[in-house]
């Protein structure tokens, strides 16, 4: 799965943190800091999973937890969970949590992915445990009915808008998405947020049985498993977090890393295209060939089948899907080449994989729980110099992802998280790992994180995917002797294969 910590428009282009933090298997971003002095009241009792046989040969289960931690008569909320119990239960260590990432993302329909990956020694000594977030698939889903909006009808709206008709047009199409989210889901809205999550990760911990939390956070995962361990450092017994979020860093400074990450894989793509032949006859200047191509679609959307139309939007999502790894580029210039000569359908068929790639209300999810973890600037004339700002650093995603975070600036609910350095005291080592060139989490993230924590070490892959376990023996490698017996690795440690 995936966050751009792109605060995702309603319509679930990747124009805000919607997609950007999800972590891709290869086909072969309340409180902060502040929240460990927060009193919460007591849930329900915590009490074991009943494990039942479920779907991929899996168990799964749930565990209560309250809706609302700080009122003592709160509902509850049913945690869906599933395991893939120990392969050698004579040497069993415990039970390995992991968030694939997103936000909005169901853990339990990634896990069999990550099963497939994880090496024998982990499948061999823990159980392998996902869940579904609240508010995600099977816990108590976040949902927005059909709003009516433009990409309802099957046309993304302008998601980098430089006329003041079509600001205003955008902007309605988020007002219209976020009145149906309220009026759809207004008693979940406000908690949704990762600092409740985190408190449902303790809460599962203890149902799991484990006095002490092994965790695998990935991309968006990242951002929760440093909240866990801000708030319950006594309670880490090990922390893998690869794909690193920092939690210390503003929306907007957020964006605009992520958007100068993705324009130099972009960059990359060009130079992959001129030397390959690629499908897309680019021309000299590529940059500008898709600039172009993008004031076209803006001037006149082209026809995509089916009644559907591609429009700028589908041309942006199309494109920052196919740079989380290599194996997209080819379907890329293709769908590039055919909208080209006016046809769209490539463009909307990766548009609609990227936003359904994680469950039918992922994007709902998604634009959810990022509102409540990532402040957005509230005030509509403020973002013509704030995109203008990204757009100088990144000229074709800058402006967009800038945008983006209109969809928060209307949400109905305020947020629950304030951007402040994650320190864990008290918590053992954490493993952080990174890709060297990883266009959503960039690498200036992972390393900010390190300096931030007081127990870390930093272990980077030289490659342009995002997450790098899925690609790196040497990363699986470090991971397993960590996690297994707390093997940290010297701070710095390069992995190159």
């Amino acid at each position: 799965m995936v966050v751009v910590v792109v605060l995702g428009s309603a319509c679930g282009a990747a124009t805000g943190t919607s997609g950007a933090h999800r972590a891709r298997h290869p086909s072969v971003p309340t409180t902060t800091s502040s929240t460990t002095t927060t009193t919460t009241t007591p849930g329900p009792p915590v009490t074991g999973v009943r494990w039942a046989p479920c779907q991929d040969g899996l168990q799964c289960g749930s565990v209560a937890v309250p809706l609302d931690y700080f009122t003592a008569d709160s509902p509850t909320v049913e945690i869906a969970v599933a395991r893939h119990p120990a392969e050698d239960p004579a040497a069993r260590v415990g039970s390995l949590v992991i968030n694939p990432g997103g936000p909005g993302g169901s853990g339990i329909d990634d896990l069999p992915s990550e099963l497939s990956v994880l090496t024998p020694g982990l499948l061999q000594r823990f159980d392998i445990v996902s869940f579904d977030p609240r508010g995600v698939a099977r816990s108590s889903p976040v949902t927005c009915g059909e709003s009516g909006s433009a990409a309802d009808q099957g046309l993304i709206p302008d998601p980098a808008p430089t006329t003041a008709a079509g600001q205003h047009t955008l902007l309605a199409n988020d007002q219209d998405y976020a009145q149906q989210c309220e009026k759809a889901s207004s008693g979940l809205l406000p908690f949704v947020g990762t600092v409740d999550v985190a408190r449902d990760l303790d809460r599962i911990r203890a149902a799991l049985g484990d006095a002490q939390l092994t965790y695998i956070g990935h991309s968006y995962g990242t951002l929760l498993g440093l909240t866990y361990a801000q708030m319950f450092p006594t309670h880490v017994r090990s922390m893998v977090l690869d794909g690193v979020i920092d939690p210390a860093e503003s929306t907007q400074q957020m964006v605009t890393d992520q958007a100068v990450g993705f324009e130099n894989i972009l960059n990359q793509f060009f130079g992959w295209c001129r030397s390959s032949g690629c499908a897309w006859q680019e021309g000299p200047d590529p940059l500008h060939s898709l600039l172009s191509l993008n004031t076209k679609l803006v001037s006149a959307p082209i026809p995509a089948g089916s009644g559907r139309q591609a429009g700028p939007g589908e041309l942006l999502t199309a494109v920052l899907s196919a740079l989380y790894t290599q194996s997209g580029w080819p379907r890329l210039a293709t769908a590039l080449a055919q909208a080209e000569n006016g046809n769209g359908a490539q463009l909307v068929s990766m548009t609609d994989a990227y936003n359904t790639e994680n469950g039918p209300n992922a994007v709902d999810a998604d634009n959810a729980v990022s509102c409540l973890d990532h402040p957005a600037p509230r005030d509509l004339t403020d973002y013509p110099q704030l995109a203008s700002g990204a757009g100088a650093q990144a000229p074709f995603f800058g402006p967009a992802l800038m945008w983006g975070l209109l969809q928060c600036s209307v949400w109905a609910t305020p947020p629950t998280r304030t951007p402040a350095p994650v320190t864990a005291q008290g918590a053992p080592p954490i493993l952080l790992v990174s890709s060297s060139g990883d266009p959503a989490t960039p690498h200036q993230w992972a390393e900010s994180v390190e300096s931030e924590l007081a127990h870390a070490a930093l272990v980077t892959w030289q490659g342009s995917s995002h997450v790098a376990y899925y690609y790196s023996a040497c990363v699986r490698s470090i991971d397993q002797a960590y996690l297994l017996d707390g093997t940290l690795p010297a701070n710095g440690t390069m992995c190159s294969d």
